[in-house]
């Protein structure tokens, strides 16, 4: 009788790197494929910076409407000083302005804890009193 020889099966502790491999191949390709997009860049034409005209002597003085931190408006005009004003009120009196000399500056400034929702409603009131272009003073105001 033949014996036969039974051969024990030992098992191998492998790790297979084939599907890892292909992972990392489609990955490599992916980023491959993406990286001259994401490079590509879109021209944008940017505005110019203008230079100002600090006001001088000379020039008419501007109009000025202040923002204080209470809500109510403030108001010079010529070295007139309008104090408490209400929107309609302002809204009245910049068109006067206006109307009598159309080369007029308007300024607008505002104390340091105005809200900023209250110096875009003084930009609408001198909208609605007919004015296009409109200043923002850059320096704070010495009076609030």
């Amino acid at each position: 009788m033949l014996q036969r020889r039974k051969r024990r099966r030992t098992l191998k502790a492998e790790i297979n790197i084939v599907p890892f491999l292909d992972v990392l191949l489609v990955l490599l390709l992916i980023f491959m494929a993406t990286a001259p997009v994401i490079s590509q860049s879109v021209r944008v034409d940017l505005p110019d910076a203008v230079e100002t005209e600090n006001l001088t002597s000379e020039t008419t003085p501007p109009v000025i409407l202040e923002v204080p931190e209470s809500g109510r408006y403030r108001l010079s005009i010529a070295g007139k000083h309008y104090d408490d004003l209400s929107a309609e009120q302002v809204v009245t009196l910049s068109k006067a302005e206006h109307l009598r000399n159309q080369k007029t500056i308007f300024l607008v400034g505002g104390a340091k804890k105005v809200p900023y929702e209250e110096v875009v409603n003084a930009l609408n009131l001198l909208h609605q009193a007919g004015i296009k272009s409109v200043g923002l003073m850059t320096n704070p105001l010495n009076n609030q």
